[in-house]
Formats: C-alpha cells, sequence, structure tokens
C-alpha cells in the first residue's frame, strides 16, 4: 500500500484508526508517565484500570467504565487488540458508518465494564477486548434483527468467533476478563438494532429496537448499581 492509498483507506476508515491511534497515544503515555513499571498493578490502575472497591468507595470515578477500553496490560495484548481493531474493524465500520461503529464500540465496552465492575469487582481490569467483541456481535445482532441474507451469513460467521474466543478465554480465566468479554457482546448485539446502518433500519421491527433499547439501559444501571447495594 503506497502513501495515496493509505490516505484513502484513513478517510475512508477514519473511525477505525481515530480509535487505534487514540488508544497507541494512551499505550505510550503509559510508558511515559510510569516507565518499565507501567504495567505493574499500581500503575494500570493509576492509568485508568477498572477496580470496583475504588468506584464503590468513591462513586466519581465511574469513568474507570470508560478508561480501560484503552488501557492495556502489556504490548501483546496492546498488539492483538490493535492489530483486531484495524483489520476487522474496518469491515464492521463499513457496514454501520464511522459515528454508529464507535458509538458501538465506546458503549460496548462500557456495558462489558460494567459486567465485570458487577461480577468481579476485585478484578483489575483493562483492554479493547470487551469493545472488540461488542463490534463483533453488532454484526451477528444485525443479521438476527433484521433477517437479511447476506448479513445473517456474515453474522454467523462472526458469531462463531464469539463463540470460539469465550471458549478459548476459559483456559485462561486467570488472567483473561471473560465476563468483560460476554459483556461486551451482549452490550454490542443490543447495539446493534439501536444504532443499525440507516439502509437496514426499516428491516427491523419496531419491537426489536424497543425492547434492545429498554434491555440495554435496564441492564447497564443493574450493572452499575447493584454493587452499591450490596
Amino acid at each position: 500500500m503506497n502513501l495515496n492509498d493509505f490516505k484513502r483507506d484513513v478517510t475512508r476508515y477514519k473511525a477505525t484508526y481515530i480509535l487505534a491511534l487514540f488508544t497507541t497515544i494512551v499505550w505510550l503515555w503509559q510508558f511515559i508517565s510510569f516507565g518499565s513499571a507501567a504495567t505493574s498493578g499500581i500503575n494500570l490502575f493509576n492509568a485508568g484500570a477498572l477496580f470496583g472497591p475504588a468506584i464503590v468507595q468513591d462513586p466519581t470515578q465511574l469513568w474507570r467504565l470508560v478508561t480501560p477500553i484503552f488501557v492495556h496490560i502489556g504490548w501483546m495484548h496492546f498488539l492483538m487488540n490493535m492489530l483486531t481493531l484495524v483489520f476487522i474493524g474496518r469491515q464492521i465500520e463499513t457496514i454501520f458508518g464511522s459515528l454508529r461503529f464507535t458509538a458501538i464500540y465506546i458503549l460496548a465496552g462500557v456495558f462489558g465494564n460494567a459486567m465485570t465492575f458487577l461480577l468481579t469487582p476485585n478484578t483489575l481490569s483493562a483492554g479493547a477486548s470487551t469493545s472488540l467483541f461488542g463490534l463483533f456481535a453488532a454484526v451477528a445482532g444485525l443479521g438476527f434483527f433484521t433477517g437479511h441474507p447476506f448479513l445473517r451469513q456474515i453474522g454467523k460467521t462472526f458469531a462463531v468467533l464469539i463463540v470460539a474466543n469465550l471458549l478459548f478465554n476459559t483456559f485462561d480465566l486467570s488472567t483473561i476478563n471473560i465476563w468483560g468479554h460476554i459483556g461486551g457482546a451482549l452490550g454490542g448485539a443490543l447495539l446493534s438494532a439501536i444504532f443499525p446502518p440507516k439502509a437496514f433500519r426499516p428491516s427491523i421491527p419496531e419491537h426489536y429496537r424497543w425492547f434492545s433499547v429498554i434491555a440495554f439501559v435496564f441492564l447497564l444501571i443493574a450493572f452499575v448499581g447493584l454493587p452499591f447495594v450490596r
């Protein structure tokens, strides 16, 4: 790919590249700020990783449901997520468009982090995986909600990818946040009916859209609120 081709690619998939660039800047900032100890537990926490007890003790730290999307715990973690975002994210951005793609990426990530906050609150968690699972599930969800044959076929491929990754996660629960992945996927599936591409919006029955909105909002409130009352 020459420079002109790359410029066209960036223009066409601007949301994917902006999210990847911002995440890369955050990753570099972790090392500029904390040096070789950037991936230690305390410095991941200082960089914005999710840690439930800190939020329960100080609810103003609810921003920790957002910041972990851009914080990573190691080079391999960062590279795998960014390669996935760039190579698969562009395909998904083509389907949803830049604004909807960005909304699904951020909100699915928050949804996955909120599920982690509820179910494994003492886990120090970070990474874009919650958002990436949300993107995968959004394609699968769009195929289901619209019933469009082509989208259903693509959706099945992404559904298989989600299931395979979740099964792989079960072999390393000590380092992988499986609830964040499940939550991100669930959030992404619901968001596909809330932020569908304009061309496919008429294909989604109204009751599916209302169900998705109500389910997403209700579950997000429950995930965030229950840790404060137990």
